[in-house]
């Protein structure tokens, strides 16, 4: 009998654990084997068959294991539950492999309005990643991250002479390949307390915090944070401060119909049978080889994936290509590139040079570092969530149809139009402000009215202005004075003690009732604004068609309501009566 990978010398391994030890031969010379757990017989013939199918399932195993992976394969295993998304899923995928280098982390913040699946992406991914390495969070405070979290141990700056036990306490948080994703977090005032984790200043950092005790009062806490994590926050805000977002990658998932569309077939399918869903999930054996591969990669100990300098000075050059000036924030967006990079070359690692704990990159994962981060490169350098940045672009076309730029109430008229669906007012003077911060578009107000403010491109110009080459006549006093102003630009009529005032300057129009005075008249046939008369609180509710609680201004108080069911309900909860207008 030819050698076999035997337990003893004389057994094989039974499949419930125990030891196939020869029992007899029979009549016909046949040998059995006998497990001495199980009771289970099997002939010889048919262990060396088991056997021999066994080792070529491995042999498989192991070529598909090790078989090169595109970028293109880890988009459809993917796929299988994460609908489109495309670049999205393939970048997050590779930042979390980074986890397991020695400072290669990156960290994603996944920016998007609600209920588009910007929390589904890093949960679905978090799948193939072994359970003990992933953190998630529904919500975290900013101090509750500090105190739930982590070990006591004895504060080494302690050198009184006791024991361990009675010596001052730090608590001590190991973050070292971890992976934390934080859902739906309402504010970014965790990230701000991170600040000098995320931006791997140094790998083990001490954070000093008050906890409030009972007995003892305010004290403070030591912590100590260990480790570069992979950190993936997920919010509804776009209007986290620069220092956090220049400190993330910010993705967004898609909202195109053709995906809504995929997603909704995938939600039916699987909340009409989650068990054969779940199933046929766990089966999957392309998603079952990406896990194995993920834990593969975990328990190589790769700490360091090198670029050699010819790909180096490729890099560099390219990224210039790209960017012909550069601005700060450029030195963070260029470690997020080189992320990527070295992500697919970990995804490869089977398939590229090893030199010890490091593996070392080629052009292929260059190639696929620049496809991938110039799908959201700009949206990123601007500082922009790309859903709003897509968004802006859609509407870029629509508003330059509007010669003297667009008001709120325009914005979300073409949103509607363009995306098909309603946003609020706060909503729209929110993107419309984060679009103004970062230059996509200027503020200005409306040059008739100036309590609405018009948005253009930078491009479309200004607003005229009532001084700029305003054509002044210049005439004596006494025809500045005279009933009739030979100017052509200023029209005065005359009306009982006050006059109507028309300025005409470089296309604008304003209307203002001032009183009959020599020194008014001057400054209007000079071009200058004249003083308007004080417009009354009632003045204003009339012209906005708002209406007066009666009953409120009999006792010296001033309600408006923008609509008849307003007033009815304050009189019902406050007069007990109908609202007389």
């Amino acid at each position: 009998m030819t050698e076999q990978p035997t337990v003893e010398d004389d057994g094989f391994l039974c499949g419930c654990g125990g030891i196939l030890k020869q029992s007899h031969v029979d009549d016909v010379g046949t040998v059995w084997f006998k497990c001495s757990t199980c009771g289970r017989t099997e002939p010889l013939a048919e262990i060396e068959r088991n056997r021999l199918q066994s080792l070529r399932e491995i042999q498989e195993h192991e070529k598909e294991l090790t078989k090169p992976l595109t970028v293109d394969d880890l988009i459809e295993i993917l796929g299988s539950t994460v609908k489109h998304d495309n670049e999205n899923k393939a970048i997050t995928f590779l930042s979390m492999l980074l986890t397991y280098t020695e400072d290669d982390q990156i960290n994603l913040g996944f920016l998007a309005e609600s209920s588009t699946g910007k929390s589904y992406i890093p949960l679905e991914l978090s799948w193939y990643f072994p359970k003990e390495d992933v953190i998630k969070t529904g919500y975290c405070s900013p101090t509750a991250f500090f105190h739930d979290w982590g070990t006591l141990l004895p504060d080494p700056s302690d050198k009184r002479d006791v024991e361990d036990k009675d010596k001052r306490k730090i608590t001590h948080i190991d973050l070292h390949q971890k992976i934390l994703i934080f859902l739906d977090q309402p504010h970014d005032q965790l990230l701000q307390r991170l600040r000098s984790l995320l931006s791997h200043d140094e790998k083990q950092i001490i954070v000093k915090i008050t906890d409030k005790r009972e007995k003892s009062g305010l004290r403070t806490k030591n912590i100590i944070i260990e480790g570069y994590p992979t950190v993936e926050f997920c919010t509804a805000r776009y209007t986290m401060q620069d220092q956090e977002k220049t400190r993330l990658l910010l993705l967004s998932p898609e909202i195109d119909q053709e995906k809504l569309r995929e997603t909704i077939a995938l939600r039916i399918d699987k909340e009409g049978d989650r068990e054969a869903f779940y199933k046929r999930m766990m089966e999957d054996p392309q998603r079952r080889l990406l896990a194995n591969r993920v834990w593969s990669i975990r328990q190589e100990h790769i700490a360091y994936v090198k670029i050699p300098e010819d790909l180096r000075n490729q890099i560099y050059q390219h990224f210039l290509d790209g960017h012909k000036f550069l601005i700060p924030r450029h030195q963070r967006d260029i470690t997020r590139l080189l992320a990527i990079i070295k992500g697919h070359a970990l995804l490869n690692y089977t398939h590229r040079e090893r030199i010890e704990n490091s593996i070392v990159v080629n052009l292929e994962d260059v190639e696929v570092g620049f496809r991938l981060y110039s799908t959201v490169s700009e949206a990123n350098e601007l500082g922009l969530s790309p859903e709003l940045f897509n968004v802006y672009q859609k509407l870029k076309p629509r508003i330059e149809n509007f010669e003297n730029g667009i008001t709120r109430k325009d914005f979300q008229k073409l949103y509607y139009q363009e995306l098909h669906k309603v946003i609020g007012q706060d909503s729209a003077n929110n993107i419309l402000k984060i679009w103004a911060s970062v230059g996509l578009i200027t503020e200005q107000p409306d040059p008739n009215d100036r309590r609405v403010l018009r948005y253009m491109y930078p491009d479309m110009g200004t607003f005229p202005s009532k001084t700029d080459n305003a054509q002044t006549s210049i005439l004596s006093k006494d025809e500045l004075l005279s009933p009739s102003i030979p100017s052509k630009n200023d029209t005065i009529k005359k009306e009982g003690t006050h006059v109507k005032t028309h300025i005409v300057s470089e296309g604008t129009h304003v209307e203002n009732k001032i009183d009959l005075r020599n020194d008014d008249k001057l400054e209007v046939a000079l071009g200058h604004k004249p003083k308007p008369v004080k417009e009354t609180i009632e003045e204003a509710a009339r012209r906005q068609d708002l209406i007066q609680c009666q009953e409120c201004k009999a006792k010296g108080k001033q309600l408006f309501f923008a609509a008849d069911a307003d007033l009815a309900a304050h009189m019902k909860a406050y007069h007990e009566g109908e609202g007389r207008i």
